[in-house]
């Protein structure tokens, strides 16, 4: 065993009794202590950056990262159940913020909303210059034409809407808001457009507020990437990844 030790440390355990290599050991690295320290002060040096070189790092993510939720993708939270069944509870989704282009019907977008002081998620119904109608408090008419609607096998309390994609019919006695645009055929302005959620009997929107002007549209989300559920503690693996439609 003793060979494999260094030369100094060798020495000590000649002179030893059995069992008092510890002590050896003690002896050695108390006598090499500034070699050590030495040697771990070379490493720190070549490895660890400067601390003016670390701060330097943090702002500059930092930077980056400020710029990218400003100007381009930000990470959003799902507050409310006013989007399902497209957006669930509790779930991130990506804000795309530039290279939008227009804003499309269909769209599921951010609103910094004027009327509720606060950030909401809606889906674009109707465009400027669009003469939009409700009935049922669901049935969208735009320009005096009916959206398709059509049932899904096995949700007997969600249709298709355009063929586009799925609302929730549910009535929620708690989230229940009556339609005052919309009740009768109302003329959208140049720059405004008719937000609703897809949980279309309990969400706040456009039928309640009126038209959003395009100012407070703030970019279009695209894509789950975090999903719980914070009622059974799960984590929605299927969820992760699925594309907002």
């Amino acid at each position: 065993m003793t060979r494999a030790l260094p030369l100094a440390l060798r020495r000590h355990a000649a002179t030893l009794k059995p069992g008092g290599l510890l002590h050896g050991l003690s002896v050695f690295f108390s006598q090499n202590r500034m070699i050590f320290r030495l040697r771990i002060r070379r490493l720190v040096e070549r490895f660890v950056p400067s601390p003016g070189i670390l701060a330097l790092a943090f702002l500059v993510a930092g930077t980056v990262l400020w710029l990218n939720d400003r100007f381009f993708f930000e990470s959003v939270c799902v507050v409310s159940s006013s989007m399902c069944p497209t957006l669930l509870k509790n779930e991130r989704l990506y804000l795309q913020k530039a290279g939008i282009g227009a804003i499309r019907r269909f769209d599921a977008v951010v609103i910094d909303s004027r009327a509720l002081h606060h950030r909401i998620i809606k889906r674009v119904i109707g465009l400027p210059g669009d003469l939009v109608r409700l009935e049922d408090s669901y049935r969208v008419f735009i320009n005096g034409q009916s959206l398709d609607y059509a049932p899904q096998p096995g949700h007997p309390d969600c249709q298709t809407e355009a063929s586009v994609h799925a609302i929730q019919l549910r009535r929620n006695p708690k989230f229940f808001y009556e339609t005052i645009f919309g009740k009768n055929e109302i003329r959208l302005g140049p720059d405004e457009f008719y937000v609703l959620g897809d949980n279309r009997l309990a969400s706040g929107d456009s039928r309640a507020f009126g038209p959003v002007k395009r100012a407070e549209i703030q970019g279009r989300v695209t894509r789950i990437w975090y999903s719980f559920d914070l009622d059974t503690g799960r984590f929605r693996w299927e969820r992760v990844g699925v594309s907002i439609r």
